[in-house]
């Protein structure tokens, strides 16, 4: 499960960086405003798994 959230995670920065090269090029700023909510939004829900995982973890190994 932790491979989901890093793969997530990776796919949000990397729309990032794709809606960066594709705003630049694009003569509108809509594809760049889309990429950047994906991405953010992949982003926080790998964040979020990978928290979660972490404190699961952490409540097996003090019990």
């Amino acid at each position: 499960m932790i491979y989901v959230a890093k793969g997530l995670e990776a796919l949000g920065i990397a729309c990032l960086g794709l809606g960066l090269i594709l705003g630049i090029n694009s003569p509108t700023l809509w594809i760049e405003l889309y990429l950047f909510l994906l991405g953010i939004f992949f982003f926080l829900v790998g964040w979020g798994i990978e928290k979660i995982i972490a404190r699961r973890q952490k409540l097996k190994d003090t019990s």
